[in-house]
């Protein structure tokens, strides 16, 4: 997930930015799906600059409560187009929270 809008605008300037707009999208999905943000179990996250690792964290404590999910993150040296900071992948367990 990246934080492309429905017109297929890179949204957010920066890594904290972005990180915040992947994981409301991410969010929407798992709640579309009947879960929560806890039913995530395992997340990747690839940046293009890993000096920006404390802006990421930032905005990932904004949406979980508690443990975070085991992830891991990896500093690539570009993602799909140069605007793009910062790529998630995720994995829930739907129900798995409870």
């Amino acid at each position: 997930m990246v934080s492309r809008s429905n017109s297929g605008v890179i949204e957010g300037k920066g890594e904290y930015e972005q990180t915040k707009i992947i994981f409301t999208k991410i969010r929407h999905m798992i709640e579309a799906a009947g879960g929560t943000m806890d039913d995530m179990v395992k997340m990747t996250i690839y940046v293009v600059n890993i000096k920006q690792n404390t802006e990421v964290w930032r905005a990932r404590r904004e949406f979980f409560k508690g443990d975070f999910p085991a992830s891991t993150l990896v500093e690539v040296r570009s993602l799909a187009t140069p605007d793009i900071l910062i790529e998630i992948e995720t994995v829930a367990h739907l129900g798995g929270a409870k």
